[in-house]
Parts: structure tokens; C-alpha cells; sequence
């Protein structure tokens, strides 16, 4: 069984940038299937193993990540093997959010896994020594959301046109680029190259994912798939369900079944049968 994953809200100062900081530590080995968010999480194992199983989508293939890293935002899923007793660590940045932080082109990380010390450097390494260390899961907390206020991140602001984008689709995922493009005056080229390196994918690539989102929510909320489909505005229920299984790998009836501790992670049926050594101190806040 999944022990609840322990999730923080930043202080105000991030609100805008990051939805959760989040810490799992189960005692059984679990895989679960990350979907496609439209945003970059940070990962970072802070437990005695520091070895991370990350496969791709058909959750065979091994995908070579570092024990911290930042993973880009996907086009599509990836699936994670929590190892028994091993703690891990993420931060969820909103749509855009990281940008601020990271000094980069967010379009560098798309569909990417890179390490925090190819990010940050120096301070990427001392972060993830500092969080193995940290005695609490509270002091782990703590330390990750004061090296984000730490870094210079309040200079960056979002184009104007790339967050009337954003908002467009986040108020109608459906809604037609050519609409997009009107609305912020600028030309295909612009607006594209703009957003990729904000977001980091393109605005019809992230309009689907933030339609599958809204999708998501819908389900949890327990709406009946149907009723999705027309609200979030697929063409019919064939092409949302072709859709859905295309990110989740299970219907959507088959989602609504299933006990979600986050939206976006979904539990996946074969399990861990090995177990690793305890790390040395158990964090407890």
C-alpha cells in the first residue's frame, strides 16, 4: 500500500509559479503512470538508494534520469517505480511556472529529463545533499521552497501575449490557434516560438493537454464520461476515449474506478516485487 504522499502549498511569493511540493514514501514497491501536465516538475530522491526507475510510456523501456532532476513538460506519459521505503520529493510547477527559475528556454526541457546540476549548478548539488540531510520532512519542505524564493526569479515576467494564450485555452482548450493568434496579435511564427520557450510546447500541443486536464477533473469530480466529452468539447465520445487512452493507457470509466491520491498519477498494475535497504534515518515531521 501507498502511505498518502505528504503535500505542502508554497508560500504566497510561489503561488503563482507551483501548485505542490509534494513527499511519497511507501513501503511497498508502486509504479504509477504520470500524465502530461503541460508543465516541469522536479524530482528528487532523498532517500538512501538514490536511484530513481523511470520507464517510458510503454513502461518497459528504461529511461536513463539522475537521482534530481527536472523533467520537461511531455507530450506524453512516463511511469515511475517508487522502490520500498525510499522517499522522493517534487515540486509541481504551474503551466509556465518554472520559467522564472530556470534561465532557460523551457522548450530545451520538452519531452527531457535533465539534472539539477546541468540547471542550477553548484546549488542544484548542494540542494539535493541539503534535502537527504534535512532531519524532517518539514525541514525538507522548508529548504526546497527557500532555494526557490533564493532564486532570481522575480525579473522574469510572462509576454503578455503568451499569458492571454494561456488563458484563452484555459478557459476553452478547444479553441481554434488561428482564435489564439487573433486574440494576441501576433504571427504564427512569433506566438509559437514565444510560447515554446515560456511553457514549453507549442499552443496547439499544450491545448491538448489542458483539454485531457480539464478532462481529468471532470472524472474526479465524478461526471459521467459522456457528459466530459461534450463540456470539454472533443468531437465525440469515440475520440475521447482514443484520446484518453492514448495518455493514460485505461479508459476513462476504468480512471473514475481507480483510487487517485493525485489527478495526474495513476496506478499501474504490475508491482515491485524487491525491496531495498531502509534508508539510514526514517524523516518524520
Amino acid at each position: 500500500m501507498l502511505d498518502a504522499p505528504r503535500v505542502y502549498r508554497p508560500v504566497s511569493a510561489l503561488a503563482d509559479y507551483t501548485e505542490i511540493i509534494g513527499h511519497w514514501h511507501a513501503h511497498v514497491g508502486y509504479r504509477s503512470r504520470a500524465l502530461p501536465r503541460g508543465a516541469i516538475t522536479l524530482i528528487i530522491d532523498v532517500g538512501r538508494r538514490q536511484q530513481l526507475d523511470f520507464y517510458a510510456a510503454d513502461g518497459r523501456t528504461r529511461l536513463s534520469v539522475p537521482p534530481a532532476f527536472l523533467t520537461g513538460s511531455h507530450t506524453v506519459s512516463y511511469v515511475s517505480e517508487m522502490a520500498a521505503d525510499e522517499p522522493a520529493m517534487a515540486v509541481h510547477f504551474r503551466p509556465g511556472g518554472a520559467f522564472p527559475f530556470l534561465g532557460m528556454p523551457l522548450s530545451d526541457l520538452e519531452n527531457a529529463h535533465v539534472g539539477l546540476d546541468q540547471v542550477w549548478g553548484r546549488a542544484g548539488m548542494e540542494l539535493h545533499e541539503r534535502l537527504i540531510d534535512a532531519p524532517t520532512i518539514a525541514a525538507r519542505f522548508s529548504t526546497l521552497e527557500n532555494f526557490l524564493l533564493s532564486q532570481r526569479w522575480s525579473s522574469a515576467r510572462r509576454h503578455p501575449g503568451v499569458a492571454a494564450a494561456m488563458a484563452a485555452i484555459e478557459d476553452n482548450p478547444s479553441i481554434r490557434m488561428a482564435d489564439i493568434r487573433d486574440l494576441v496579435g501576433m504571427s504564427t511564427k512569433r506566438l509559437i516560438a514565444l510560447f515554446r520557450a515560456e511553457v514549453g510546447l507549442s499552443p496547439k500541443a499544450y491545448a491538448r493537454i489542458r483539454r485531457f486536464q480539464a478532462a481529468l477533473r471532470l472524472l474526479s469530480a465524478g461526471r459521467p464520461g459522456a457528459r466530459v466529452a461534450a463540456d470539454v468539447g472533443y468531437f465525440d465520445q469515440a475520440h475521447f476515449v482514443r484520446e484518453f487512452r492514448s495518455f493514460t493507457g485505461m479508459t476513462p470509466t476504468h480512471y473514475a474506478e481507480q483510487r487517485i491520491l493525485l489527478p495526474s498519477h495513476v496506478p499501474v498494475a504490475e508491482r515491485v516485487r524487491h525491496k531495498y535497504p531502509r534508508p539510514l534515518a526514517t524523516a518524520r515531521s
